[in-house]
């Protein structure tokens, strides 16, 4: 064979292997990291820890945050796949929790017992407005964190935000809901002001509009692209079931930003900050 044939060949060869290599990732394909998964009581017992896992896996989620009220439910889905699952621990024994946990002695020490017996990597969700950050529990929680380098999944206004890192300026925080209806202005604002915010997307108005992205936040996704997840607030078994919905509706907005920004906030942001 003429060797100028051979170079050719090789040379077609290796132009096809680039093609096919930096061949973009089709939004059904896209792996998700879901930052914001409850598996509660009641929803262990409609979905067991297998079938649970299963959902996650059968909607291409790779890895997620998992919490639970009470602490066992993040543990029985640990437990029954580690690599998938990011214990949390959310600082209610039980739903009526919710309203005064910031302030009842208590729930300190309930959050210290379960910090000691299993190695979670967060705490929360948790609901904190106004002047609960203040408060004896919530500062005994933020300096708990600080022990175990440990990640705040905070439910807040953005007000709260402001103070929530005023007292804990080290602490990485991940912003449940992205403040839901707060507008894109005052996210890009804290994103540029807190180094350690990061914004979780579930039930988050106004990113789409008629299926397309809106213009506001596809400007934020691209000038921030390493602080946004995405999210399935699975705090009802409902939710568990509507998994495929949440993550096609995910992926189609995914779909409309670059390649590089798309798999950022699909699961490369979750994946770097827990280091898999």
């Amino acid at each position: 064979m003429p060797i100028k044939f051979v170079h050719i060949v090789c040379y077609m060869f290796t132009i096809a292997i680039l093609i096919l290599g930096t061949e973009n990732i089709t939004a059904s394909e896209l792996p998700l990291f879901d930052a914001h998964v409850h598996y509660s009581a009641d929803v262990w017992e409609a979905i067991p820890p297998q079938e649970a896992i299963n959902k996650l896996k059968n909607n291409g989620i790779q890895q997620a945050i998992v919490s639970s009220t009470p602490a066992d439910g993040a543990i029985k889905l640990y437990n029954t796949n580690p690599d998938i699952v990011i214990p949390f621990l959310r600082p209610y024994r039980s739903p009526s929790d919710r309203n005064n946990w910031y302030k009842n002695p208590e729930i300190l020490k309930y959050v210290r017992t379960n910090l000691e017996n299993f190695r979670y990597r967060g705490i929360g969700e948790f609901h904190l407005f106004g002047s609960q950050v203040d408060t004896p529990v919530m500062q005994g929680i933020i300096e708990l964190a600080k022990k175990h380098n440990l990640i705040l999944l905070t439910h807040s206004n953005h007000e709260t935000i402001d103070a929530l890192v005023r007292v804990a300026p080290t602490l990485t925080i991940i912003w449940a809901h992205g403040g839901f209806d707060v507008d894109t202005e005052v996210i890009a604002t804290k994103l540029n002001r807190y180094k350690n915010l990061y914004i979780e997307l579930s039930f988050r108005e106004g990113i789409t509009e008629a299926h397309a992205l809106s213009r506001q936040w596809r400007d934020l996704f691209t000038n921030y692209p390493t602080r946004f997840l995405v999210g399935s607030d699975t705090y009802i078994p409902q939710r568990w079931l509507q998994l495929p919905e949440i993550t096609v509706q995910y992926r189609d907005w995914l779909a409309q930003l670059p390649t590089d920004v798309a798999k950022a906030i699909a699961h490369g942001n979750g994946a770097r900050l827990f280091g898999k």
